[in-house]
């Protein structure tokens, strides 16, 4: 079957509507950092994706959905959900994913808390039609929740497949229970329904005894899923996601390394985790950092901490199997950090929590954006014209170039950052030899004298 290109707005648009005051900047090894604040007057905004439209889609937990631009800080609310949403605590509006293909399939899932005898949490997916957010499909509903331990992070598979994950709901007897879905790790169809190859049939559970994770990511290779978990009063956590695994709690804190939790573990096939922290440091969201933008962080998971309000890169085995070092930044700068995504240059932003546990300001919560100063994002992206263009002829990428561009270098980037293929121009038609998996990638092209440009664009067998 041949492959299909569907190109998207060029990248190259980004019109300077209004300064964005740049607030300092920081050295991370031998790289620097420009570190802007994009936007503040938020009210928690608690995910943050890169969208294949050039905006950042956020979500804030008392019920709103903003396309909010990187460069601008321009913020359009797509869908104003407060008079569902119930907003207790910690509870709000959480997770959110755009469908892989988006904008082609223009679905986008949000996971939500509402009011029915109790807090009560909602998987859902809206149509974007190019202004808002409508025809909510109620996906999964009816998980218990509570104003804490509501987990939330969604991300779609290289299969397709949609992970979230759910918190006890301070019900320490949910999640070793395989008839509830509060404590697990979920696997759904695109349209809500249970995959046929989940570890039980007829459930979407597809791992259990967690507490509350509020991260997911994929290794470089697309390969390992990893999670960040709460603990309790110890034992914060960084997993590896594994089908019908269990990972232990209330049973089981951190490492299986007293008689009684040692005895749990062997009885029902825990995973341990590959690292644990005592005090406890309040993990949030989670990335793998594929791209080489920031060569200090290539190949290594960057974590946001609420305590100590800080940012954690954690060093990976070459198979990823294990962390064998870990590195703050960024402590006391923006107070708590909630999310965190990466952008197609591999740029950083950073969704601030404020400074205590309890939302006491709300509206003042901001995103911080850093820029490597060698990154192709920002000024080299403004220009009014790209001196390249994308064919797809007989299931091949080929790429036309001005005389200009010979000898630049490409490179096409996935929507984590994560750099898939590279190579030069040599001539000014000539094939790409690509052959990834289906997925919505950027083209870049980096030249001092025309600025280059990138392109997004959907690439599918």
């Amino acid at each position: 079957m041949k492959n299909s290109l569907i190109l998207f707005t060029t990248l190259c648009f980004f019109f300077l509507l209004k300064a964005s005051p740049v607030s300092s900047q920081v050295m991370v090894g031998n790289t620097q950092l420009d570190t802007t604040t994009i936007i503040t007057g938020l009210d928690i905004p608690w995910e943050i994706r890169y969208g294949i439209d050039g905006w950042l889609w956020v979500t804030e937990r008392y019920g709103r959905v903003s396309r909010i631009h990187p460069e601008t800080g321009e913020q359009i609310v797509v869908l104003d959900h407060t008079s569902t949403v119930s907003q207790q605590g910690e509870s709000g509006m959480l997770g959110m994913a755009l469908h892989p293909d988006f904008p082609a399939d223009n679905r986008v899932y949000i996971v939500y808390t509402y009011s029915d005898n109790g807090i009560k949490e909602r998987l859902s997916s809206f149509h974007y039609n190019g202004e808002n957010l409508t025809n909510e499909t109620v996906l999964i509903e009816g998980i218990a929740g509570n104003s804490t331990h509501d987990g939330s992070r969604l991300l779609f598979m290289p299969d397709g497949k949609l992970m979230m994950t759910t918190g006890d709901a301070q019900n320490q007897s949910l999640p070793q229970n395989p008839g509830s879905l509060s404590g697990k790790v979920l696997r759904i169809n695109a349209d809500g329904t249970i995959p046929a190859d989940n570890p039980t049939a007829e459930s979407y559970v597809y791992s259990l005894g967690h507490r509350n994770a509020q991260g997911l990511a994929l290794s470089a290779d697309g390969t390992i899923l990893y999670s960040s978990e709460h603990g309790p009063d110890t034992d914060d956590e960084i997993n590896i996601i594994e089908a019908n695994r269990n990972y232990g709690w209330p049973d089981v804190k951190g490492f299986c390394d007293t008689p009684e939790e040692q005895q749990f573990c062997e009885e029902h096939n825990v995973k341990e985790p590959l690292i644990n922290w005592t005090p406890t440091i309040a993990p949030s969201d989670i990335v793998v950092y594929a791209s080489n933008a920031i060569p200090e962080w290539q190949g290594k998971i960057l974590l946001t901490l609420l305590k100590n309000k800080r940012l954690l890169a954690l060093t990976l085995s070459p198979d990823g199997q294990s962390i064998t070092h870990q590195q703050e930044y960024f402590t006391n700068w923006w107070g708590r950090l909630r999310d965190i995504a990466v952008g197609p240059q591999g740029e950083i932003y950073l969704a601030t929590n404020g400074q205590s546990w309890s939302n006491t300001q709300p509206f003042t919560h901001s995103i911080i954006k850093l820029t490597p100063q060698n990154s192709s994002s920002g000024q080299n992206l403004r220009a009014t014209q790209k001196p390249f263009s994308l064919r797809s002829i007989s299931g091949n990428l080929w790429l036309d170039a001005e005389t200009s561009l010979m000898d630049s270098s490409w490179h096409i980037y996935d929507m984590a950052g994560r750099a898939v293929d590279s190579g030069t121009i040599t001539a000014r038609s000539m094939k790409i030899p690509f052959n990834s998996v289906p997925g919505i990638y950027f083209f870049n092209v980096n030249n001092t004298n025309s600025g280059g440009g990138a392109v997004k664009f959907s690439w599918r067998p």
